[in-house]
């Protein structure tokens, strides 16, 4: 965040001065260098447990950038200057960077102001260089790097405020609030550096930057808790949706057709729109997947799937409920147009053939069609609609629709 450390020539003038000054700051460089270690570590843990979360391994590597900055930091007496000051800042400034990728990444989202985060990274190490080795002057160095972090956190704010994600927007809101609360922490420091002054040396700080420390430190442990919360939430919803999905299909599955059907049917009888469902079940499934193995069945049951989607209107939904079956659930859709559906439907299967190694293969397909009606209480009642009039059509010879 805001560590950096006075050239070795200053630092050794001052350095017969207040020496339990010295060791607060010390001491504190010291406890975040120990927190930063723990929060990388977990975040490290994460990368392994979670290798598929988007934007997981920059984050892994902003930890650790402010982790060797902070050693090198507070390793002031030990290093050279351009590497406690320099190299630390630049750790840090790169460090910011990566969170800003992390953020476009995790939310699915393009780089947003790209450009504008790493010309503040690339301008925060000159002024760096130049208030440390061209022209030392601690004041307008702590300043000018309290001016680009909060710039730098400013634009990573904005990145975590623009997130699209529905599921993921109070997470995304949190995060972007502790950035912008750094970024005005940081503007503040630079004004306050600038009115008031500084001490001469970064270890010998006064009350204003080691506050701004303790709170940096904070802000930290809030930036790792609020992704922590960010990762947690992405997991949480992408169980939910594993459990509510058919995992070959992809479409819903069972589970979560029924609480669809329930807000549909409540709907229909609040707007007094007509619904209907359509039951379908593949005719040569069982024997494709006899004569032709698993595979086969397999791709023959994705195929019709998106045989299927691509029929339908967007309003309406279709779940897998069974080996080779399938629920059509059509809002606002009366028998007559439910009827033409399934029509369209079945012919667009009957056309269809799959290539399985050498061969096409040729799916057939019943249907059954019911619409709401006045008697039916609940979706069990409408779903067994379908289904006895799919039982009509299978009995038949199958390759029908029928309607209750």
């Amino acid at each position: 965040m805001l560590l950096v450390s006075e050239d070795n020539t200053c630092y050794a003038s001052e350095r017969g001065g207040d020496e339990t000054a010295s060791m607060d700051m010390r001491t504190l460089l010291v406890e975040r260098a120990c927190l930063l270690t723990f929060c990388t570590l977990l975040v490290l843990v994460n990368v392994r447990e979670h290798r598929g979360m988007p934007g997981l391994r920059w984050f892994a590597a902003s930890n650790v950038n402010y982790f060797v900055g902070g050693i090198l930091i507070a390793s002031r007496d030990h290093v050279p200057v351009w590497v406690s000051v320099v190299l630390a800042n630049f750790l840090y400034s790169i460090g910011y960077v990566f969170l800003h990728r992390c953020l476009s990444e995790f939310f699915s989202q393009k780089p947003l102001y790209w450009w504008a985060q790493c010309s503040v990274a690339v301008l925060s190490l000159w002024q760096c260089i130049y208030f440390t080795l061209i022209h030392p002057n601690i004041r307008y160095r702590l300043a000018a790097i309290g001016l680009a972090t909060g710039l730098q956190f400013a634009i990573c704010a904005m990145v975590a405020f623009h997130a699209k994600l529905a599921t993921l927007r109070s997470d995304a809101v949190g995060m972007g609030s502790v950035l912008a609360i750094s970024a005005a922490l940081n503007f503040a420091r630079t004004e306050l550096t600038l009115v008031l002054g500084t001490a001469q040396t970064y270890l010998h700080s006064d009350q204003i930057q080691t506050t701004v420390v303790m709170l940096n430190t904070a802000v930290f442990v809030a930036i790792d808790i609020a992704f922590v919360s960010m990762v947690a939430t992405a997991l949480r919803n992408e169980l939910q949706t594993q459990a509510l999905t058919d995992p070959l299909t992809k479409v819903m599955n069972r589970r979560a057709l029924v609480p669809m059907v329930e807000r549909a049917m409540a709907q229909s009888r609040q707007t007094g729109q007509p619904l209907s469902a359509i039951a379908v079940d593949l005719d040569n499934f069982k024997e494709i997947n006899d004569s032709r193995g698993h595979r086969a069945g397999d791709m023959a049951l994705v195929d019709a799937t998106r045989c299927l989607e691509a029929e339908l209107r967007e309003s309406d939904s279709i779940a897998r409920v069974g080996g080779d079956e399938f629920v059509i659930v059509l809002p606002n859709c009366s028998s007559n147009s439910a009827r033409e559906i399934a029509e369209r439907l079945r012919m667009t299967l009957e056309s269809r053939k799959i290539m399985v190694g050498e061969e096409y293969l040729q799916i057939r397909a019943s249907f059954g069609v019911a619409t709401l009606g006045e008697l039916m209480t609940d979706w069990e009642g409408l779903i067994a609609e379908c289904d006895r009039a799919l039982y009509t059509a299978k009995s038949v010879g199958g390759n029908l629709v029928y309607a209750a």
